[in-house]
């Protein structure tokens, strides 16, 4: 059995533990290496011992380390799992901050407006090196991208590098529980088939036990959330305490004007038009909606690493070990390497032909089928006129912004930004984007070479 080298780039609290709960389930991973980087060495201390214990747990021999050497980590590596934000959750809100200042709200502000536009150029910066030390390492790696930005970073490896890249979201995982709930169905007995860019997919089809649901899933969808329902429960995991919570009103109105359903919820939904998030609503308070919180984004990561303590501790045992993550990167890998021809309902590639009606080279999300050909889209035909509209504009912007952080041509980024809903201000954009570029410098040489 061959022994895989399984890389995390960034040793997240919030995430890395819980992918590697699902890698112990793979038998042919049983005797695998695990190596967790970072550029700092506590976060790996801390994941490194709560995978330790979940090996224990789960019977395996998987052997885990750690390193702050990226070169060492990259070596020889079969997967590569990145996990990376630069700057992390100060840059987010010392960009968020300027955002409020020129009067732009968001809710998560990772995909979409001024602040996830900053962010990309971060992250594309880092992760190109990343992957140039790939290219040199482990070039027959697949690179599996979990970080925001999701279109921008995924389609800037694929389109400027050859290293075999997919990004994952686990987003329509909510569409997915709620098809199970309605129609008293496993998620195996179930199929949604979607397509658009990451956060702002919409679904196209809906199966269930071989019977096509997709003429009453409007209906049904909208006497689910609409039916009272027992006081929110608390969970424990992070994930699914984000879909407890999520409200699905606007989405449920877009569905009924668009004629199809956008998948993320209200939350991500609504940074990617113009009128939810402006004066007129309060800013979206009178949708319900509150702005990024991003001291609570803070106190978040700062609970996660307190938890891992405790099961370091063994106060209690790491949660949920027999329940899957939701993340997907496994199923991916097992598929890949048993030759399964399995479809994954959401990967982020680009498009080439997949939806007819969009451009070829836009990041797309989309079902494809991986096996050890690597992966094929499905071919889903075109999207309807007005959702092709919507989500050929966010095509564009990401396509800019990544083409702005490989070149650093404020140009691009300027673009990029006036085709943005969340600008307000026509007359302070220049302003906005050099003060934003300017207050994060150290992480954008590519912007001031000279």
């Amino acid at each position: 059995m061959k022994n895989y080298k399984i890389v995390f780039v960034g040793a997240s609290y919030l995430f890395c533990h819980r992918v590697f709960k699902d890698l112990v389930k793979i038998e042919e991973l049983r005797n695998s290496t695990v190596v967790l980087f970072d550029i700092n060495p506590e976060p790996i201390k801390y994941i490194s011992a709560v995978c330790k214990i979940m090996n224990e747990i789960s019977g395996t021999n998987i052997k885990v380390e750690g390193t702050t050497d990226r070169k060492k980590a990259l070596a020889g590596a079969d997967y590569v799992m990145l996990c990376i934000n630069v700057g992390g959750e100060r840059a987010d809100m010392e960009a968020g901050k300027i955002c409020r200042k020129y009067r732009i709200s968001n809710t998560v502000g990772d995909t979409m407006g001024p602040s996830a536009l900053v962010r990309s150029l971060r992250n594309i910066e880092a992760l190109m090196v990343i992957v140039k030390d790939m290219e040199k390492l482990c070039p027959e790696a697949w690179l599996i991208n979990f970080t925001n930005p999701m279109s921008q970073l995924t389609s800037v490896v694929q389109r400027y590098s050859k290293i075999k890249c997919v990004g994952l979201c686990h987003a329509i995982g909510g569409v997915e529980e709620m098809v199970c709930k309605i129609y008293g169905a496993e998620k195996k007995e179930i199929n949604v088939f979607a397509a658009g860019t990451n956060h702002f997919t919409w679904v196209k089809e809906i199966w269930v036990k071989g019977e096509n649901k997709t003429a009453s899933w409007y209906g049904d969808f909208c006497k689910y959330i609409t039916k009272p329902k027992a006081v929110k429960k608390k969970s424990k995991d992070w994930l699914e305490q984000e879909r407890l919570h999520e409200k699905w009103d606007i989405t449920a109105k877009l569905f009924k004007w668009y004629g199809m359903m956008p998948v993320a919820g209200d939350n991500h939904i609504v940074e990617f038009f113009p009128h939810f998030l402006d004066p007129n609503s309060k800013n979206g308070n009178d949708f319900g909606l509150k702005k990024r919180d991003f001291n609570k984004a803070i106190k978040g990561k700062l609970n996660s690493k307190e938890l891992l303590k405790k099961w370091i501790s063994r106060v209690e045992d790491p949660w949920d070990m027999d329940k899957p993550s939701g993340e997907e990167a496994h199923n991916i890998m097992m598929s890949i390497i048993r030759n399964k021809g399995d479809i994954n309902p959401a990967v982020n590639i680009l498009n080439n032909g997949s939806v007819s009606n969009l451009p070829d080279d836009y990041c797309l999300e989309i079902p494809a089928v991986f096996g050890q050909f690597g992966y094929k889209a499905l071919s889903l035909g075109a999207l309807s006129r007005p959702v092709a509209e919507v989500v050929g504009r966010m095509g564009a912007i990401h396509k800019l912004t990544a083409d702005s952080a490989m070149t650093g041509d404020r140009k691009l980024a300027m673009q990029a930004l006036m085709l943005d809903p969340l600008l307000k201000d026509f007359k302070n954009a220049e302003v906005l984007l050099e003060e934003m570029l300017t207050k994060q410098k150290q992480y954008l040489p590519r912007f001031f070479k000279n």
